[in-house]
């Protein structure tokens, strides 16, 4: 029942395993885990900061990442 938030990019955090092969380090990743069946995955969609300022730059800028269909 504990509630965990964990953020970021998971390709950019692979556990550090001493001298593991990639193999070993993706096993040790989170994805791997029995827990990761128990996580549920939510994705921002709205970008607050160019929403507060409405800076049309920024809006295109972030509409562009949105649509590049990036996920984990």
């Amino acid at each position: 029942g504990v509630t965990v938030l964990l953020a970021g990019d998971f390709r950019q955090t692979l556990p550090v395993v001493p001298r593991g092969t990639r193999a070993d380090e993706v096993r040790a990743c989170i994805k791997s885990s029995y827990l990761w069946q128990k996580v549920k995955v939510l994705s921002l969609r709205v970008n607050m900061r160019v929403h507060l300022i409405s800076d049309r730059k920024a809006e295109e800028f972030s509409n562009l990442l949105l649509s590049s269909n990036l996920s984990i």
